[in-house]
C-alpha cells in the first residue's frame, strides 16, 4: 500500500523533474509565470509584435525537443518497471505535444504560436499527471527516474553539437518529420502483432487512413498554411485514437484467449 507521504513525495518530484517552458524565454517578450500545482506555466497572453516570431519559433524548438527528451526518459523508465504495459498513455501525450510543436514552423503570427505552446503546456500537465499515476501504480523511484531522464538528456545533448542537424522541430517540414516516424512504428506494431498470431485487418485498415492523411500535411507543406496543417492534426489525432483503441482491444482478447487455452489445458 503506498501511504499518503510517498504519494506526496512521489507528486512533487514529478513536478520537479517535468518542467515546462519556464527558462530562456525571448528576454524582448512579456511573458508572466504562474503556479500550475508545482509546475511553473509561461503565460504567453501578452501581446507580442511580429518581430518576434522568429524567436518564439527557434525557443519552441529548443524547448520542444528538450521536453521530448525528458519525456522519453521518463517513457523508458515507466517501461522499464511496468514491462512495458504502463507507457501508452504517456506515449500518446508526448505525440500529441510533439505534433503541437511541430506545428509551429508554419505560423505566421504570435497568436497562432501562443496557442500552440499553450497546448504543449496542457500536454506536459497531462503528461506530469499520467506519469506520477503510473509511478504510484507500478512503485517507481523518483532518483531511478531522474537517472532515466538524465541519460535521455545526455544523448539528446550530444546532437545538439551539430545545431543546424539537429534542431528539426525548427524546420518547416518537422510535422512531416513525426508523421512519417510515427507511421514507422504503426508498421511496426503492426508486425509485431501479426507474429503473435493476431488478427490486424481492422488495425492496419485504420493505419492506411492516417497513413492517407500525409498528402494533407505535405499540402500544408507546400502552402505554408499553418491551419491547413492544423485541421490535418485534428483528423490525424482521431484515427490515431481510434486506432490506438483498436489495438489495445485486440490485445486484451488475445490475453483472455490465451488464459482461456491454459485453463483448458490444466489437468481435470
Amino acid at each position: 500500500m503506498i501511504t499518503g507521504n510517498r504519494k506526496a513525495v512521489l507528486i512533487a518530484g514529478v513536478c520537479l523533474v517535468l518542467l515546462l517552458m519556464v527558462s530562456s524565454v525571448p528576454a524582448s517578450a512579456v511573458t508572466t509565470a504562474v503556479p500550475a500545482g508545482n509546475i511553473n506555466i509561461v503565460d504567453n497572453s501578452a501581446n507580442l509584435t511580429p518581430d518576434l516570431v522568429p524567436s518564439l519559433k527557434l525557443h519552441a524548438a529548443f524547448l520542444g525537443q528538450d521536453q521530448e527528451a525528458r519525456m522519453d526518459g521518463v517513457i523508458a523508465y515507466i517501461g522499464n518497471i511496468s514491462s512495458g504495459k504502463g507507457t501508452t498513455g504517456l506515449q500518446q501525450i508526448e505525440d500529441d505535444y510533439l505534433a503541437a510543436a511541430s506545428t509551429i514552423p508554419l505560423m505566421t503570427t504570435d497568436d497562432q504560436i501562443a496557442s500552440a505552446r499553450d497546448a504543449m503546456k496542457a500536454q506536459t500537465q497531462l503528461f506530469s499527471d499520467e506519469t506520477n499515476a503510473r509511478l504510484l501504480m507500478f512503485n517507481g523511484s523518483i532518483d531511478d527516474m531522474r537517472a532515466s531522464i538524465a541519460s535521455s538528456e545526455q544523448a539528446a545533448d550530444a546532437s545538439f553539437r551539430s545545431i543546424n542537424a539537429s534542431l528539426w522541430l525548427a524546420r518547416d517540414s518537422a510535422r512531416l518529420t513525426l508523421f512519417d516516424a510515427d507511421s514507422g512504428q504503426r508498421a511496426f506494431l503492426l508486425r509485431n502483432l501479426d507474429k503473435q498470431g493476431i488478427n490486424t485487418a481492422l488495425a492496419r485498415n485504420i493505419s492506411d487512413r492516417i497513413d492517407a492523411q500525409r498528402s494533407g500535411i505535405q499540402d500544408a507543406l507546400i502552402n505554408n498554411s499553418a491551419e491547413s496543417l492544423l485541421a490535418a492534426n485534428t483528423n490525424i489525432r482521431s484515427l490515431t485514437r481510434e486506432f490506438r483503441t483498436t489495438v489495445a482491444d485486440l490485445q486484451a482478447a488475445m490475453a483472455i484467449e490465451l488464459r482461456r487455452e491454459a485453463l483448458m489445458a490444466m489437468p481435470g
